[in-house]
């Protein structure tokens, strides 16, 4: 019973030397640090789900495409620096065409 009553003095006493000591000069914050906050602010909502994506998922000739154009410019790269171009291997997709040239370079 002592025992009991002298650790659940404990939590109490810590508290109250956490606050006296942190008013110390060389315990405490320094002066340049910023002031807390009045009303801290709120928890991120953590369990809220985002909302539903506007945009749909690239098609795979849009997806083809676009790798395509990241390979190309990569080549261009490795050219103007000098450095041998990898080869390429001709991954056909079955059922897409090619990709005419009048189609939008701009991908949503």
């Amino acid at each position: 019973m002592v025992a009991a009553a002298g650790l659940s003095a404990c939590g109490s006493i810590s508290h109250n030397i956490a606050a006296t000591m942190s008013q110390m000069p060389a315990v405490g914050l320094s002066d340049s640090a910023p002031a807390r906050p009045e009303n801290p602010p709120p928890y991120p909502a953590v369990h809220d789900l985002p909302p539903p994506r506007e945009r749909m998922v690239l098609t795979e000739i849009e997806q083809q495409k676009l790798e395509d154009d990241l390979v190309n410019a990569r080549d261009r790269q490795l050219i103007a620096a000098g450095k041998p171009v990898p080869k390429r291997k001709k991954i056909e997709t079955p059922g897409a065409g090619p990709i005419s040239a009048s189609s939008s370079r701009t991908i949503y």
